[in-house]
């Protein structure tokens, strides 16, 4: 990716799941490992998007039943006071063993400069 083209924040941050639970491209970087949210912020650095996570408590319904994340738990949560400001977007969300639902954030780091 050529740090500051929107293009490519576009493309990597793309939702490839469209189920209603968002699952952004970029997360192919990973590999089938799991990493720790550093290594994930770190490896987006290197290709120009700022990461961010978040999570809040599974809503009860969710827990009592069992269920998988779904879109209707996400509207269930609460969200960071950056959601939507200064650029970042709500890219990605999973579920966690600690009963948690995290939220992946992401902005284009700008690079000065560089045309768009």
């Amino acid at each position: 990716m050529i740090p500051g083209r929107i293009q490519d924040f576009k493309f990597w941050t793309q939702d490839v799941r469209k189920d209603g639970v968002p699952y952004p491209k970029f997360a192919e970087w990973f590999g089938d490992d799991e990493i720790d949210a550093k290594e994930a912020e770190e490896i987006c650095r290197r290709n120009s998007i700022e990461l961010r996570f978040w999570s809040d408590d599974m809503p009860p319904s969710m827990i009592e039943e069992d269920e998988a994340l779904e879109e209707k738990h996400l509207s269930q949560i609460g969200r960071p006071e950056y959601h939507g400001k200064d650029g970042w977007l709500m890219v990605g969300a999973f579920d966690t063993e600690d009963g948690e639902i995290c939220l992946m954030y992401a902005r284009q780091i700008q690079v000065e400069g560089a045309a768009s």
